[in-house]
């Protein structure tokens, strides 16, 4: 219960800076609206794994980015944001941003904290615990931090203005070294976890790529000609972060990522046949309407729903099948299997043949790391 109360409460914190947004204005509609679909598109994939995975990092990781980007560039179109409140929640926002992102790397695939005794563990570890001393310490720096508020100052600033590139430049060096590390990782994996890194892998490491030349354009442009390139210098790093889940999602959808599958393709199923039942149900009320128009139609809305009710369970299992075969091969295979065995059960009379037979089932749907069967001798004394 306290899983969802904490997701429904990040899920309302971003509605309500997109809705915010919507209202006020003097924004841009296209604004809020691909804010609220990057909301979405992240609060999606993270609410799925913390449905299968509650333990794991990732999903509430993946929720938070949502929530950071939506404040990053939402907070301050809201009209009962003062500029010094939105200015100092932009510049947090921001850092808050890449501080997840370089958190997800730490954490990705194994969805924990780094474990263990090797060095490498014990660097992943003091990185992770070191990202939020570094946004507190970029957020609470007398002048904030950001490409629009170089010289403004940080209404609960206390800290040394100096702290807050280091703190910044800290945030994108583990950012970039965590990146670096799923790279090698996944250099030494095989099969579906390859696949499954890769995906991932590619989109951080496009990210930090543009990141980085977006750092060097920016301080590269302020040193040469003292200019500013504000906003737009952002827009292929903010681009890739659209991106960045759908590649997410094909790990998860086409590899089995954190093996959330069998969710994915239930709510697909019972979502399509939800839309096929109610178009039904609509058609033939207008249907029957037509054919034999009386003054009463409460016959017409009971005929409807006796057959829409009648179609639910043959609908369910059709599209199930169908639906299995893309997004939940593992189960759609096992069921295929097992009718097998039920089959060669129904023929087959000899012990062992259904014992063998039944092994291979239990090694091709469950893939055990060992199998034992005990078959009782039948000229034995109970």
């Amino acid at each position: 219960m306290a899983r969802w109360l904490g997701f429904g409460s990040i899920v309302a914190a971003g509605f309500a800076v997109v809705g915010g947004q919507l209202l006020g204005s003097d924004v841009v509609v296209s604004e809020p609206i691909v804010d609220g679909v990057a909301f979405v598109v992240y609060a999606c994939l993270g609410g799925l794994i913390i449905a299968r995975r509650d333990g794991y990092l990732t999903g509430w990781l993946l929720t938070l980015s949502g929530l950071a980007i939506v404040f990053a560039n939402g907070y301050a179109g809201l009209s009962f944001v003062g500029p010094e409140a939105a200015a100092w929640v932009e510049s947090s926002a921001w850092a808050a941003v890449f501080a997840v992102f370089a958190a997800m790397t730490l954490t990705f695939p194994s969805g924990h904290r780094p474990h263990g005794t090797k060095a490498w563990a014990r660097l992943g570890r003091i990185a992770l615990y070191a990202l939020p001393v570094l946004v507190a310490m970029s957020a609470l720096t007398r002048t904030l931090v950001g490409s629009e508020a170089v010289e403004q100052l940080n209404p609960i600033g206390f800290l040394p203005s100096f702290l807050g590139f280091p703190s910044e430049l800290g945030v994108v060096t583990i950012l970039t070294a965590g990146t670096i590390s799923l790279i090698v990782k996944r250099k030494h994996s095989s099969g579906t976890e390859r696949a499954q890194l890769t995906w991932v892998v590619f989109a951080l490491a496009t990210l930090v790529v543009l990141l980085l030349a977006t750092f060097v354009y920016i301080f590269g442009s302020l040193a040469i000609t003292g200019i500013d390139p504000g906003d737009a210098a952002w827009a292929p790093v903010s681009v890739m972060m659209l991106l960045f889940p759908v590649s997410f999602a094909v790990a998860i959808l086409r590899y089995r990522l954190f093996d959330i599958d069998r969710i994915v393709s239930r709510t697909i199923t019972y979502a399509i046949v939800a839309a096929l039942l109610a178009a039904t149900f609509f058609a033939l009320v207008i249907v029957l309407g037509t054919l034999i128009p009386v003054d009463d139609s409460s016959w017409q809305v009971a005929t409807s729903t006796l057959v829409v009710a009648s179609l639910f369970n043959p609908a369910r299992r059709r599209l199930r099948d169908l639906v299995d075969r893309r997004f939940n091969r593992r189960h759609y295979d096992s069921r295929r299997v097992s009718e097998r065995l039920a089959e060669q059960i129904r023929e087959v009379t000899d012990p062992l043949v259904i014992g063998e037979a039944w092994t291979q089932v239990v090694a091709s749907t469950m893939q055990p790391s060992a199998i034992y069967l005990w078959l009782k001798d039948p000229k034995a004394k109970s």
